[in-house]
């Protein structure tokens, strides 16, 4: 490819049902990462990546949360390192790796500062790290720009509130205590502001978990790290590192300081990058690249788990993925995933719809919504990379869905990588009705 590519690292958010399953049965690399990690991760006492990604049935979100932690996020780290390792051995030679949040992990290990090995030590260091902050604080995702949140926060006078994250030009991430998060939530509501909260138990890039810096650099003590062998441009630092840098200070400075993936997009597209590929499962990352820079290509490979291997050697081509831009919502949620203990389903009281009659009801809510033509909004059309719909706005209709069908499920519990398609809603809906009081 002759173009200036960009490998994006995307954040806890980027788990998908059945990610690469497929790629593995054309790629070796993929087994063969996975068991490495797996390698790496008994010396700290984690079951299986391999068994939970490749060798059980797909696992659902809901199925990954009950197992430690740290399977599903280096599940994540995984499939980040995959894709780069699959691309590199094709021949791709990126003009530059850009990591969101925890994504800088993986991202320093693909450009090489860092084992692989290394950075399984680095994930599990971190998530120990954090572990002291987990419910003391949450993050939400605002659609509106960063003046315009810190407006919200000085009018609220919330000084515990902090901005998190800059993810595209219409949606910024905020950062702090429950109680302040919940109240920005209504303020944003009645200013009919988009607003999510993000499944995530601690407030992430806050200066009030400066303490977990100290505990994640003694973690890391005997890392050495070794030289970069591809540029690496932090988001959160807003430059390129360079192997003067301490890299581990900065990967833990990163839990406190504001990621500034917009400015950093910008800055490597008015250097020459025409195409970002998502190196990483989904797409939140590419679709805040279309909002932030409109034109430039971009490619997730691994969107569809049923299109893994045309989806990496559309990245190898530098053939954009093709779906429908919408300008008129606010942008795809960067949202990380909660990591809290396995939960029991509430019991609910059997009903008599059938299927056809929830997917009519779901494609009369989701029409009126989107301003679609029902006959658009088949069972099986992905609602993100066939119709445009980006997540946080799948995120608002999937809790007008709980409400609609009276469903167990807190409101902005479901996620949306979990459910893409009417089908896929309508099948959790059935499925959530049949359990019996």
């Amino acid at each position: 490819m002759s173009a200036r590519t960009v490998l994006l690292f995307p954040g806890l958010g980027a788990y998908s049902t059945g990610m690469l399953r497929q790629a593995a049965g054309e790629h070796p690399e993929v087994s063969r990462t996975l068991a490495e990690i797996d390698r790496a991760a008994a010396q700290h006492g984690v079951p299986s990546v391999a068994q939970a990604v490749l060798r059980d049935e797909p696992r659902p979100i809901r199925e990954m949360l009950a197992l430690p932690t740290e399977v599903l996020q280096l599940a994540i780290f995984g499939a980040s390192v995959v894709t780069h390792r699959v691309l590199a051995a094709a021949g791709l030679r990126p003009y530059a790796l850009l990591g969101h949040s925890f994504g800088e992990m993986a991202a320093l290990v693909s450009a090489g500062a860092f084992t692989l090995a290394e950075g399984v030590r680095l994930v599990c260091a971190r998530a120990e790290a954090l572990a002291d902050w987990e419910g003391k604080g949450a993050m939400a995702a605002v659609g509106a720009n960063e003046a315009v949140v810190r407006h919200l926060i000085g009018a609220m006078d919330e000084p515990e509130l902090a901005v998190g994250c800059l993810n595209a030009p219409r949606q910024t991430v905020i950062s702090g205590p429950v109680e302040a998060i919940d109240r920005a939530g209504r303020v944003a509501k009645a200013l009919e502001l988009f607003y999510a909260k993000l499944h995530l138990p601690y407030a992430s890039h806050h200066p009030s978990a400066r303490p977990a810096v100290a505990r994640f650099l003694g973690l890391m003590s005997g890392i050495e790290q070794k030289p970069l062998e591809h540029r690496v441009y932090s988001p959160v630092h807003g430059r390129w590192y360079s192997d003067i840098d301490d890299l581990k200070h900065a990967i833990a400075e990163c839990m406190v300081l504001p990621v500034r993936f917009t400015d950093a997009v910008r800055d490597l597209h008015s250097s020459g990058a025409t195409v970002f590929v998502e190196s990483g499962a989904l797409n939140a990352l590419t679709r805040c690249v279309e909002l932030t820079v409109p034109g430039v290509r971009t490619i997730a490979p691994l969107l569809d788990p049923a299109d893994e291997t045309g989806g990496l050697r559309r990245a190898l081509t530098g053939e954009a993925d093709v779906r429908p831009q919408r300008t008129d919502t606010a942008s795809a949620v960067v949202a990380p995933v909660e990591i809290p203990a396995a939960r029991e389903p509430e019991p609910v009281v059997e009903t008599a719809l059938g299927k056809d009659a929830v997917l009519a009801k779901l494609r009369a809510l989701y029409a009126a919504a989107l301003e679609y033509p029902e006959d658009a909004l088949t069972e099986q059309a992905l609602l993100e990379a066939e119709l445009g719909v980006d997540s946080l706005k799948q995120t608002a209709l999937l809790s007008r869905v709980v409400e609609e069908f009276g469903l167990p499920d807190q409101p902005g519990e479901l996620r949306v990588w979990e459910l893409p398609s009417l089908g896929a809603i309508a099948d959790h809906v059935m499925g959530a009705e049949r359990v019996l009081s």
